[in-house]
């Protein structure tokens, strides 16, 4: 019975794949045009996956392991697609990539991502280590456009940087 279940999921899980393949992924809106996702390239995406599951618990997407070629992981961020992508060949760093979110509460934002750093197994690294995966940063009275904002950024790996702007 055992291997049975063994058997059917992983005929799940290939098909699961095959139609994962076929269809783009989503996550939030269903629109099926516009913005579709964003992908950055990064040298190191143990530091990405840290960022994403244990700070922000981003819903996990696909994992997708393609030995020595590429790791490629996605996730959904508030209703935006962010696959990351380790090239094993060719590392390179992610550069700098900025994402920015219109919110109605930057200070509750800020004390969710302050708990859950302190929360997960980062609170036990060093301040250095540690500022490699996440650094939070909060600036009142921002001018971002024609307006001022209350800012928070959110500075991950590699200059990967997602800003939170609340207007005043």
């Amino acid at each position: 019975m055992r291997a049975v279940l063994m058997v059917v999921s992983l005929l799940w899980g290939l098909a699961a794949t095959s139609v994962q393949a076929e269809e783009p992924l989503t996550c939030g809106s269903s629109s099926t045009e516009g913005f579709s996702n964003i992908q950055i390239e990064t040298s190191d995406i143990t530091l990405h996956e840290r960022l994403f599951e244990l700070v922000f618990h981003a819903p996990s997407l696909q994992r997708l392991d393609h030995p020595q070629t590429d790791l490629i992981r996605i996730y959904c961020l508030r209703d935006v697609v962010v696959a990351i992508r380790q090239d094993l060949r060719h590392p390179r760093q992610t550069g700098w990539v900025q994402v920015n979110f219109w919110v109605t509460d930057v200070g509750s934002i800020h004390q969710t991502l302050q708990s859950a750093v302190r929360d997960s197994a980062l609170a036990g690294l060093s301040d250095a280590d540690r500022d490699k995966v996440v650094r939070l940063r909060m600036k009142p009275g921002v001018t971002r456009g024609n307006r001022k904002v209350d800012r928070l950024e959110v500075y991950g790996p590699e200059g990967f940087l997602i800003g939170f702007d609340q207007p005043q």
